[in-house]
């Protein structure tokens, strides 16, 4: 089982986490330092839970942070209208985890060595790290982390006549991909044999993102990227990725998963029973229940694994990260405050009220998994099959373009075809960035 540490999901909202997990620096703050009275500025989309954080850390160092909010869409294209400009407006950086790379790469973030200690920095998991890493420089500190499960709708399988003794699964004990695969087709066969109730056996939340989809590759034995980040020719055409894909389109083409549907089409389906199997997110727990659906509804147990892969099991990780502007002036004190957040009480208070996976192991306290017991599998995997996506400033380049053949696989695409377009378009792109540096 390949060691991967501590990754998992995006917005699990209910909480509240009262360990620190970090120490150091980040905890209490020196409100007798020369720091008092300056003011820091940060675009976010967690205006709550920043704001909440910014009035404690203004009273424990009466440093100042004003917290403008946009909306989670805006947010990029905000940034780097005012970042390409040189602009000193933000001191602090939010920046979607497999971004960093791109940020840095356009001289955007300071590093934040001074920052933190290699003790704070290490218990951070190794793919939180990464995620934040560029050149051996550490640039973005994790918020949290994300991670991905597969959760079955209790009421359609009894209504087929399918009984599963889902506690015999663990995480060196998994259903296969082949196993369920196979149930799905069994349910499907019995609950709508005609495709007049538009019942899917098994659905993808992030359908066409390499966030999810990729994963089925990684799973195989597929990189996501040459290991000096230069080219995908060779990994991303390479037979465990053609398996990988060969395997999704027959099914899709066959039923099983579905087509024409879009992601958050793919959750609604099941909140409404009309999916059995739902490859989702840790915190889709909590979506589950603000859909109505209770325990007696639905249950979830471990991404599964491809039968003669099971040391090779990938799952999701990865979320936003908080950084220094590179053109700040206001460095130090901004260094400080990310320190806070990401290792202090500020991170505490962040999780509380934002509900996002945590970025550190102590935060994964029995409060916590009490509240959405779906994070003790999210805790597992972060622990032992977590995978970053692609570290490559061209992330966007790269992730368009493999989002645009994974939707087109599903619609029929030949899947030669559509490979060599995505390699071209994103050694490209690699090209391009190559040689800007």
């Amino acid at each position: 089982m390949r060691k991967k540490v501590i990754c998992m999901l995006a917005g699990v909202s209910l909480l509240a986490v009262t360990v620190s997990g970090c120490g150091g620096k980040g905890d209490t703050p020196d409100s007798g330092s020369s720091e008092g009275g300056k003011t820091l500025k940060l675009l976010t989309h967690y205006d709550a839970a920043f704001a909440e954080a910014a009035k404690k850390y203004e009273e424990e160092t009466g440093v100042k942070v004003e917290v403008e909010q946009t909306a989670y869409e805006n947010i990029g294209d905000t940034l780097e209208v005012v970042l390409s400009s040189g602009s000193d407006e933000y001191d602090l950086i939010m920046a979607d985890g497999p971004n960093t790379s791109a940020y840095v790469n356009r001289g955007y973030l300071e590093p934040l060595a001074g920052y933190f200690t290699e003790e704070e920095k290490g218990e951070f998991s190794p793919e939180l790290l990464k995620q934040g890493t560029v050149g051996g420089e550490f640039y973005a500190a994790p918020l949290g982390d994300s991670s991905t499960v597969l959760y079955y709708n209790k009421n359609l399988l009894s209504e087929a006549g399918i009984e599963v003794d889902w506690s015999q699964y663990t995480g060196e004990n998994r259903i296969t991909w082949e196993e369920l695969t196979e149930l799905a087709r069994e349910a499907v066969k019995e609950l709508d044999p005609d495709g007049s109730k538009g019942i899917y056996g098994i659905e993808i939340g992030q359908v066409s993102s390499v966030y999810q989809m990729n994963l089925l590759a990684n799973s195989m034995g597929g990189k996501n990227i040459s290991d000096d980040g230069s080219t995908v020719k060779g990994v991303i055409d390479s037979d465990e990725w053609k398996d990988a894909i060969a395997w999704y389109q027959g099914l899709v083409e066959e039923g099983v998963f579905s087509k024409g549907v879009s992601g958050l089409e793919t959750y609604n389906n099941f909140y409404a029973g009309k999916c059995v199997f739902e490859w989702m997110t840790a915190d889709s727990y909590t979506f589950c229940l603000s859909a109505d659906m209770t325990e007696d509804d639905f249950g979830w147990t471990y991404q599964p694994c491809f039968a003669g892969h099971e040391d090779e099991v990938a799952t999701g990780c990865g979320n936003w990260a908080l950084g220094v502007s590179a053109f700040s002036k206001n460095k130090e004190e901004a260094g400080k405050f990310v320190n806070y957040m990401t290792c202090g009480e500020g991170n505490d208070i962040f999780l509380s009220i934002e509900g996002m996976s945590p970025n550190t192991a102590e935060r994964y306290t029995e409060e916590l998994t009490g509240k959405n017991p779906v994070l003790e599998i999210a805790k597992y995997e972060a622990e032992n099959t977590a995978y970053v996506r692609a570290v490559t400033p061209a992330f966007n380049e790269y992730s368009a373009a493999l989002s645009t053949m994974w939707e087109d696989i599903r619609n029929g695409a030949d899947m030669d075809t559509a490979l060599e377009r995505t390699v071209e378009q994103i050694d490209s792109a690699l090209g391009e960035y190559s040689e800007s540096q």
